[in-house]
């Protein structure tokens, strides 16, 4: 199915925010409004996808820190799942962000860090599935943050690009406080 990566217009945000707020739970979304308009919006980058039946069949949110570029959040609407847009969807965004550092976090699964009380392993085994089908590899990157402990993945070009330091840099220089990574 062809697809298109887009810049979010103001008439793309009602569909837009309803698919963010039904793929996210309330604890791991931040809210739209500061992405769009605080102070670190320049940092974020939100973008739609779309098929050629539907404006808003997926959406990619993304936030920038010099060269590397994080993939923060990154869902197809639920009715058009399995059709291949996602795994297509991920090479084009790598391509707009050429020249940059590109990656991503996963729930590690299962996680090492036994704070991480992981209660959504089958979703986690999925994702990890997914980025690998689609071409990702771990960076061999792993973090506790967000009460979780994380994996970094990207694309081979990436992952030996990227270090833990780089990770934390982004964290700091975009999110807040508590949102800060310890190395696992």
């Amino acid at each position: 199915m062809p697809i298109t990566l887009s810049p979010l217009t103001p008439a793309d945000l009602p569909a837009y925010a309803d698919l963010y707020e039904a793929s996210f739970p309330p604890a791991e979304r931040k809210p739209l409004d500061s992405m769009l308009t605080g102070d670190k919006a320049s940092a974020f980058e939100l973008l739609v996808i779309s098929t050629p039946t539907r404006r808003v069949a997926g959406l990619c949110i993304t936030v920038r820190h010099g060269d590397l570029v994080m993939l923060d959040y990154f869902a197809v609407s639920p009715d058009l799942r399995g059709r291949g847009i996602g795994r297509a969807a991920l090479p084009l965004i790598r391509e707009r962000y050429a020249g940059s550092r590109f990656f991503l976090e996963i729930e590690a699964p299962p996680p090492v860090d036994p704070r991480d009380k992981c209660p959504n392993p089958a979703q986690r085994i999925a994702r990890k599935g997914f980025y690998t089908s689609a071409g990702m590899v771990s960076t061999g990157i792993r973090a506790f943050v967000y009460d979780s402990d994380m994996e970094l993945w990207a694309f081979p070009e990436d992952a030996a690009r990227l270090t833990f330091d780089d990770y934390a840099a982004l964290l700091a220089a975009t999110f807040p406080a508590t949102m800060r990574p310890e190395r696992l």
